[in-house]
């Protein structure tokens, strides 16, 4: 080949060339989006090589590796739990309990019913920061072990692995998550702007199904524990954050809770019920990490997603109970306390547990313990109708006093009061066994509304098949009750209104109500009925049961009882004639 056929070739290659590099510089080609064929969703291309824009808090800009990584599930399963896990943002998108049904399939922890997101996401920066979704490499690190790796770019573009490592034991409710991030460089990761490095939050409602947190058939509730004392967080609609290092944080239902236990680090600790965009009706538990001090670091953290039940709760304070060696957490203060009324609900929880094994059916136990209470309470009662007979007898006399010192108040009381202590009568007497049954009735309400048992509990097919839920005989669907709120119709509120009514009549005096005894009689029980529609059917089923008993000794004592009239002397009550001619001493 001659000198200038090589020119020309040389030339033309040159030519060619720089008109493809001024066609891209000054007439760029559009790029047409294609879609991804695991997501299905249309991406724009990139360039090979180039690192994937992902959002975070502060404006800082960390770059994801562009690495192809298709969509995957793993699941980890042990006796009491199946974690489903998704490596788009290596989060858990299932935690399925499998000790504890729900119509049948097991109760599900993760409620994204309610709102956005999914447990144990990670956003780089605060808690409002953008979650990760870009997925990650998956690997098996275990039996019960799975790590989730992705390559980043940090602020300053120096390159950083970060990974989630998932570990369960065989028996235990916790999820052991490991949070590690390792500089390419051994440079120190700037991960946002603002002092935080990354949150891990879980979110975004914990399960089971509910329909509406009314207080009673379900709740939320937001505890710290700093390891002594307990605190209680009450949110309306917003998000509180504790600066100062916990033991952990809990969100807390009806009978299923969440806490998050963190390592030794000083997080910033949040609970929120805010709404964001797609939210209805959300709990987030979340845990925002101080700036990073170290190349490489790896955080600890630990999650209890399990029952309200004090068995599991408390094998975490003995490292030789639980397969994860942890000791000291107290998890069992995320159950409520009844501070004042605590043993009593103790006393009726063994009693009521008792009945039980005797007659393995809840509502049968429920009804034995009332009988039980019912006994009990018996001296007092007799003690109270007494009392109650005593003061009609002093009725007359008390009128005259009335009358004559109708204008001297201080004397009449004094009068009043000495004719108390003359004929020996307690005017407080008759009110004992009402006031008894006041801190009886609390300690069986926090009973019936928390003891996890009940859950679930079967007493009258059809009508109650769970003691602690409303009974509900008719369900009106989509229709809610203008200002009552309800949804179903309910036996148990018109049988406590009609036995509270027939036990109020029963126990007035013969010579015909005033109108204060009218309300008392007739406005209380209404009063009541309102109060305690939406109530769980065990306790309705105490309270049904200890109305009909009452009835029944009312009557007994109606019976059996006689009132003499006071003329001088204290009044003498005895018990009546059993058989015709038998008179009463005086």
């Amino acid at each position: 080949m001659d000198k200038r056929t090589l020119l020309a070739i040389v030339l033309s290659v040159v030519v060619v060339s720089g008109s493809f590099v001024l066609q891209e510089v000054f007439w760029p080609r559009q790029q047409t989006p294609v879609a991804n064929e695991v997501t299905g969703k249309t991406e724009t291309p990139v360039t090979p090589g180039a690192p994937t824009p992902v959002a975070a808090a502060g404006g800082a800009d960390i770059q994801a590796a562009d690495v192809e990584i298709a969509s995957r599930t793993v699941t980890i399963e042990n006796n009491v739990m199946r974690v489903t896990l998704s490596n788009e943002g290596a989060v858990a998108k299932s935690i399925e309990l499998k000790r504890h049904l729900e119509s049948g399939k097991p109760v599900q922890m993760v409620n994204a019913q309610w709102g956005t997101g999914s447990a144990f996401e990670t956003s780089f920066g605060g808690f409002d920061a953008e979650a990760l979704k870009v997925p990650f490499e998956v690997s098996q690190t275990g039996a019960l072990s799975w790590k989730f790796t992705r390559s980043f770019a940090d602020k300053n573009g120096a390159l950083f692995a970060f990974s989630k490592t998932f570990t369960l034991q065989p028996d235990e409710y916790l999820i052991k998550v490991e949070v590690g991030i390792v500089s390419a460089n051994g440079s120190l990761p700037v991960l946002s702007l603002d002092q935080v490095a990354y949150t891990l939050s879980y979110g975004p409602q914990l399960g089971p199904h509910f329909t509406k947190l009314d207080g009673t058939q379900e709740f939320r509730k937001y505890y710290k524990f700093n390891g002594t004392d307990r605190q209680e967080d009450g949110l309306n609609r917003e998000t509180k954050v504790t600066e100062t290092s916990l033991k952990w944080a809990a969100v807390v239902g009806k009978y299923f809770a969440v806490v998050g236990i963190p390592d030794s680090t000083t997080y910033k600790t949040i609970v929120s019920n805010k709404l964001r965009t797609g939210d209805t009706e959300v709990s987030r538990l979340a845990f925002s990490r101080p700036g990073l001090k170290s190349s490489t670091t790896v955080d600890t953290f630990f999650f209890y997603v399990g029952p309200k039940e004090e068995k599991a709760l408390a094998k975490y304070n003995d490292g030789g109970t639980n397969e994860f060696g942890l000791s000291s957490l107290k998890l069992e203060r995320a159950m409520e306390d009844n501070f004042l009324l605590g043993w009593l609900e103790v006393l009726l929880k063994w009693g009521l547990q008792g009945f039980y094994f005797l007659l393995p059916n809840w509502g049968v136990a429920i009804i034995l313990l009332t009988i039980l209470i019912k006994l009990a309470t018996w001296p007092l009662t007799a003690k109270s109708y007494r009392a109650n007979a005593a003061m009609q007898s002093l009725q007359p006399k008390l009128k005259e006093l009335q009358e004559k010192y109708k204008d001297d108040p201080k004397k009449l009381n004094e009068q009043t009061m000495g004719l108390y202590q003359k004929e020996g009568v307690n005017p407080l007497g008759g009110c004992l066994p009402m006031l008894l049954q006041i801190p009886v009735f609390f300690a069986l309400y926090g009973l019936f509304n928390t003891h996890f048992d009940l859950r679930g509990a079967m007493f009258i097919p059809g009508w109650i098949p769970d003691l602690s839920l409303p009974d509900s005989v008719w369900n009106w669907g989509g229709f809610v009750l203008p200002l009552l709120n309800w949804t179903d119709f309910r036996i148990l509120p018109f049988v406590m209104v009609g036995t509270q009514v027939w036990t109020s009549v029963l126990s007035q005096p013969t010579g015909g109500m005033n109108s204060q005894m009218k309300i008392m009689t007739f406005g209380l029980p209404f009063i009541f009925f309102f109060m305690l529609y939406e109530m769980p059917s065990g306790l309705m089923v105490y309270w049904c049961v200890q109305n009909i008993l009452t009835v029944g000794q009312q009557w007994y004592i109606n019976t059996h009882f006689k009132k003499v009239p006071v003329t001088t002397g204290k009044p003498n009550l005895k018990l009546a004639p059993k058989k015709p001619g038998n008179k009463i001493s005086k």
